[in-house]
């Protein structure tokens, strides 16, 4: 019993979202502007850096579609917060997934821009956490250059229920990183942030991870 309410605790002032393309808990919200058409299969290794994020520890999977104009991502992982500063836990799942549009993606224009919207989803016991981010995300795409950096700014919604009781909040967040395709084979990482409102309270998180892509026949 007081693992769960350990975790749930913790959970109930932490704010976090997933990856490549997904919201998952403890690992940032990744936007691939800039990247190609095909399927991707990534593993995802998020870790909480301030007390503000509980430091959690985070690891999870996803696969990806891309198209022409737009891009789906599903994804699952588990996440802990450090015993240290919430007591004994358990690692909890946590599931996401989003849709993208690349609004501004020409070939020989080095600056991409996509729009992205995503849903992730969390239970610890009684709690129940719903994060759905919306974000326009900003990158940089030069020919014969593998590292694309990208930069999101978002608005980010949170439901969150417990026994019944539930409260929505509305807050601004952002994440910046780099993506890098070499071949079959890509590299991701980034930094995620999450403002609180009115509070001082602000989690940083810390991602990275890998994957591999498979081209779609006619893209």
């Amino acid at each position: 019993m007081k693992r769960i309410i350990g975790l749930t605790g913790a959970l109930a002032m932490l704010l976090a979202a997933a990856p490549a393309a997904a919201q998952m808990m403890g690992n940032p919200v990744y936007v691939p502007v800039g990247m190609g058409t095909g399927v991707s299969l990534a593993g995802d290794f998020g870790k909480g850096i301030n007390d503000a994020s509980f430091k959690t520890t985070y690891f999870g999977a996803r696969a990806s579609v891309a198209l022409p104009f737009f891009y789906v991502t599903a994804g699952v992982g588990s996440v802990k917060p450090d015993e240290d500063l919430v007591g004994p836990a358990e690692s909890e799942m946590t599931y996401g997934g989003n849709i993208g549009f690349k609004l501004l993606n020409l070939p020989m224009m080095p600056v991409k821009v996509a729009a992205q919207a995503g849903a992730g989803y969390l239970k610890s016991g009684d709690y129940k956490q719903l994060d759905i981010p919306v974000a326009v995300a900003l990158g940089l795409s030069f020919p014969m250059m593998p590292v694309k950096p990208w930069i999101a700014p978002r608005l980010h919604v949170r439901y969150a229920d417990e026994a019944g009781v539930s409260d929505t909040e509305v807050r601004f967040g952002g994440s910046v990183g780099i993506n890098a395709t070499f071949g079959l084979l890509g590299i991701h990482a980034a930094l995620d942030y999450v403002k609180f409102p009115d509070s001082d309270t602000s989690p940083l998180i810390f991602g990275a991870g890998a994957s591999v892509g498979l081209s779609l026949p006619g893209l």
